[in-house]
């Protein structure tokens, strides 16, 4: 082809630009740029690993002598001996996780995280099949400020319960919801294909992709990737030591999954729930206090407007009236709820155990569930899991609008709508 036929064609397809901004601007390319836009996140998910493993550092220091966090910085806690075998015994698994393929490895500054990682090569993590690691300060631990003096943690842990794990932070620290930030820009930088990607541009496509973190980090991460609620995020437990939770690329949805058959151990990320469950009582039981209310709210009625004292005394004694109504359970495995978890009310009972505060291993404590009784949902008026937190006339309005009839039936139940909607099975009686 002539050099004037090359000229003559660009010519033509120049000529043709003006026309497609057009049809661009009207929308009549609407479905092409939408199926090519699909096509480009398809092919930018294929060069992504096919897992990504999310491993905690060995035993460390601060793990075994809380008070060495007064003389030590955290990034500066090392592995003990245990935790270097614990490491070298993890490297030995990992090994059949990540087969023969390439591994990019990303790993907190820290030096137990550090340490942990060189363990598992001592322990045989396939070290040649490793083609980055990069020390990334966002998915280092939680900052707890520069030393912690000698009982600060305790002193602290009563106000954090009132203020709420997510958000409390302690002085000259970082809060979670200060380190979730920085796990969500790590994990868009982790995926995306922007300048500042981790694994796009890169030589080598990698099949698998490790993180060695801090337990804290890793629940945060979770939480980002799964979309989980404050409250949900507030019942995962920690991994232990040198444990690791696998998630699998599903090209189909353009997502990661937890892997439990490929996690240790084999399971999904332990959680627990504390709930009150709230039974109809027979109301000759608590006359008094319900003459009370009910005097209170006819006063109220009377006077024709709503007074704060008043309305506190009423709210008061709704919540006693509550509560000796309701008995304690725990709702075990809570992540194997379906989403929205706070509405599966039967489900929830049939994972339940009584009692707060249950002290034992998974499998003890789900071992429970078949030798203790559990509540008929037939005789339950509503689950309450909010607790002593909050009045009663909010935690009521909590209990209706969590109703699955007032929920749309077509309601996006998980990120990306990648699980089934809400079924449109029975609905509890609150």
């Amino acid at each position: 082809m002539s050099a004037e036929e090359d000229n003559d064609d660009l010519a033509k397809l120049l000529s043709l630009l003006p026309k497609l901004k057009e049809r661009i601007r009207n929308g009549d390319l609407d479905e092409t740029l939408r199926v090519m836009e699909e096509r480009k996140r398809k092919l930018n998910w294929e060069k992504l690993p096919e897992k990504i493993i999310l491993l905690r550092h060995g035993e460390s220091q601060g793990n075994v002598d809380k008070t060495v966090y007064s003389i030590k910085g955290d990034s500066q806690l090392e592995i003990t001996e245990k935790g270097l075998k614990q490491a070298m015994e993890a490297g030995g698994r990992l090994k059949n996780v990540v087969g023969d393929g390439k591994i990019f490895v990303a790993v907190s500054p820290f030096a137990r995280a550090v340490q942990t990682l060189y363990g598992l090569y001592k322990g045989g993590f396939p070290r040649e099949q490793v083609g980055v690691v990069h020390h990334d300060p966002r998915i280092r631990e939680q900052e707890f400020g520069n030393f912690q003096t000698i009982g600060l943690t305790a002193a602290v842990r009563e106000e954090e319960k009132t203020v709420g794990r997510f958000y409390y932070r302690r002085p000259n620290a970082e809060s979670s919801a200060d380190v979730f930030d920085r796990v969500c820009a790590f994990w868009d930088a982790l995926l995306s294909d922007g300048p500042t990607s981790l694994l796009f541009g890169r030589r080598d496509k990698y099949d698998s992709c490790l993180l060695v973190t801090h337990g804290l980090t890793i629940r945060l991460l979770l939480m980002a990737v799964f979309q989980w609620s404050i409250e949900t995020f507030e019942t995962v437990f920690n991994l232990g030591n040198c444990e690791h939770i696998t998630m699998r690329k599903n090209l189909t949805k353009c997502c990661y999954e937890l892997c439990k058959e490929e996690s240790y151990p084999p399971r999904i990320p332990w959680a627990s729930r504390k709930m009150w469950v709230r039974f109809d009582p027979d109301p000759e039981e608590y006359e008094p206090i319900l003459k009370k209310i009910n005097d209170l709210q006819a006063f109220r009625e009377s006077i024709g407007f709503n007074v704060h004292e008043i309305d506190k005394t009423i709210d008061d004694l709704k919540l006693q009236y509550h509560f000796k109504c309701a008995k304690p359970y725990t709702v075990l495995d809570y992540l194997s709820l379906k989403p929205p978890r706070s509405m599966q009310v039967e489900q929830a009972l049939s994972m339940a155990i009584p009692g707060h505060n249950n002290r034992g291993s998974p499998s003890d404590l789900l071992a429970l569930i078949e030798s203790t009784p559990r509540p008929d949902p037939s005789t339950v008026y509503f689950i309450d899991w909010w607790g002593d937190k909050g009045t009663y006339i909010n935690k009521m309005l909590h209990v209706e609008m969590d109703r699955p009839v007032n929920c749309s039936k077509d309601l996006d139940v998980s990120p990306g709508g990648r699980a089934n909607l809400l079924p449109s099975g029975k609905s509890v009686s609150y």
